[in-house]
C-alpha cells in the first residue's frame, strides 16, 4: 500500500472520529480546563478568612483539641503546613475511608483543598454530605469561619462531567477512557496528516494573514494541533491511565477499607504531631500536605505527602504502637507520574499548558466541522488536498 493510500485511510479515520466523538471530546476538554484552576475559582467566589493573630503557631495536637471540641467524633483532616498568617484548613466530618494505597493529597500541592478533590483529584460520586471545612487561626486557635465542603455547583458539575460524564463509575471506564483513546488516535493521525510536503515547512506552524474561508480553518486546525501536540498527547494518555488504572498496572484511586489497628489497653494513642514525625522519617524527601485523624479508634492515622513536589504519597501510622504500618511512594514508577501530568501539578507553566489544551478539542470541532461542511457544499472529496488556487481565499470561502 502506497503512502498516499495510507494517508487517505488515516484521513478518513481522523475525520470520522472527530465528527462522531468531537462534541464529547470538546465537553471533556472544556470541563478539564475548568477544574485545573478550580480552587482559585472557588476561593475567588468565596474568599477564605484571614488569620490575624501574631506569635508562635500552635502545635498540631493543640489545633486538633480545638477542632475536637467542635466535632468530637468526626474524622479530621488538616492541611499542611501550618503557617502564621494563614488560616489552618481542616476538613471535618465523614471523609471517605482510604487504604494504605490511597491517593489522598493527590491535588494538595495547592494549600486550600475542598472536599470534592481531597481524595485523589476527582469529585465524589454521591458520597456523604455532612463534612465541612473549618478555618482556625494557627496562633490563637480561634475559629475564623466554616464552609460547606463542596465547591460551587458548576465546578462540582465540571468534576463529574470530566470524571465520569455524569454516569458514575461506569462512565469513567466506558466513556472517559475510550474518549481518551479516541483523542490519542486523533493526535497520532493528525500528526501524519499535518506533516508538510517539501518546501512547505515554513507554513506548517502558522496561520497566514491572507488565509480565508476553508484555507483559514485548515491552517488554524493544523497550527493549533502541532503547537499543543505534546501536551495534548501527554494529557490524553494520562487520562486513559487514570480511567483504567488496574489495566495500566496502577492501584485504583477509589476508596478502600484501611487496615485495622488494635488499641492497647492503658496505652494512650499518639497525636498528630507524633504521627507526622514518624511519617516524615518514613518519607524524608517528601513534603507533607495533610494529616487525617480517624473517627474510630481501630483506624490508623494517615499522612499524605507530595513526593518530588508532585506525586501523591501516603504513610499510615499505628497510633498505639507508634509505628509506620504502610507507606506508598509511586514516584519511582512511570505510571505514578500520570496523575500530576493530567492534573497539571508538575509545574505552574505545565498547569497553564494543560489548561489551554482543554480548549483544543472544541477548536478542532469547530474548524473540522466547518471544513467538512465547506467541502460538502462544493462536492469536493473529503480527503482531497486544498487546491492551490484556494491559498489566498477565493473559492475557499
Amino acid at each position: 500500500m502506497s503512502f498516499i493510500r495510507i494517508r487517505q485511510l488515516l484521513f478518513l479515520v481522523h475525520m470520522w472520529i472527530g465528527l462522531v466523538l468531537g462534541i464529547l471530546a470538546a465537553l471533556l476538554g472544556l470541563s478539564g480546563s475548568a477544574i485545573v484552576y478550580d480552587q482559585e475559582i472557588a476561593d475567588f467566589l468565596d474568599p477564605p478568612p484571614h488569620a490575624v493573630a501574631t506569635g508562635p503557631v500552635l502545635s498540631l495536637d493543640a489545633i486538633v483539641d480545638v477542632a475536637r471540641a467542635i466535632a468530637k467524633h468526626d474524622q479530621l483532616q488538616i492541611a499542611l503546613p501550618v503557617i502564621a498568617g494563614q488560616p489552618v484548613l481542616m476538613r471535618v466530618g465523614q471523609i471517605s475511608r482510604m487504604g494504605p494505597m490511597s491517593e489522598t493529597g493527590g491535588r494538595e500541592g495547592r494549600r486550600h483543598r475542598h472536599a470534592a478533590r481531597s481524595e485523589g483529584g476527582a469529585a465524589p460520586e454521591g458520597g456523604p454530605g455532612r463534612s465541612k471545612l473549618l478555618f482556625l487561626d494557627p496562633v490563637s486557635g480561634s475559629v475564623l469561619g466554616t464552609r460547606a465542603a463542596a465547591m460551587p455547583p458548576f465546578l462540582v458539575f465540571a468534576h463529574q462531567l470530566h470524571g465520569n460524564f455524569l454516569m458514575g463509575r461506569d462512565g469513567r471506564s466506558l466513556v472517559v477512557g475510550w474518549l481518551g483513546v479516541a483523542m490519542l488516535i486523533l493526535g497520532a493521525t493528525g500528526l501524519v496528516l499535518w506533516w508538510p510536503r517539501g518546501g512547505q515547512w515554513k507554513y506548517a506552524f502558522l496561520v497566514r494573514r491572507t488565509a480565508k474561508g476553508l484555507r483559514f480553518h485548515r491552517e488554524l486546525h493544523a497550527a493549533a494541533g502541532i503547537w499543543i501536540f505534546a501536551v495534548f498527547m501527554a494529557v490524553s494518555f494520562s487520562g486513559v491511565v487514570l480511567a483504567w488504572p488496574q489495566a495500566m498496572g496502577m492501584s485504583p484511586a477509589g476508596p478502600s477499607s484501611p487496615p485495622h489497628v488494635e488499641p492497647i489497653e492503658g496505652v494512650d494513642a499518639i497525636g498528630a504531631d507524633g504521627a507526622l514525625k514518624l511519617a516524615e522519617a518514613a518519607l524524608p524527601d517528601a513534603t507533607p500536605r495533610s494529616i487525617t485523624l480517624p473517627a474510630h479508634p481501630d483506624q490508623p492515622i494517615s499522612v499524605a505527602f507530595l513526593s518530588h513536589g508532585s506525586v501523591p504519597a501516603t504513610v499510615l501510622v499505628d497510633p498505639y504502637r507508634a509505628t509506620v504500618i504502610a507507606r506508598r511512594d509511586p514516584s519511582g514508577s512511570f505510571l505514578g507520574w500520570q496523575r500530576p501530568i493530567h492534573q497539571g501539578t508538575l509545574h505552574p507553566i505545565w498547569r497553564f499548558l494543560v489548561f489551554l489544551t482543554g480548549f483544543a478539542p472544541a477548536l478542532f470541532v469547530v474548524t473540522g466541522i466547518t471544513m467538512w461542511v465547506k467541502k460538502r457544499r462544493r462536492h469536493v472529496t473529503m480527503n482531497e488536498p486544498l487546491a492551490p488556487q484556494w491559498v489566498e481565499g477565493g473559492a475557499a470561502k
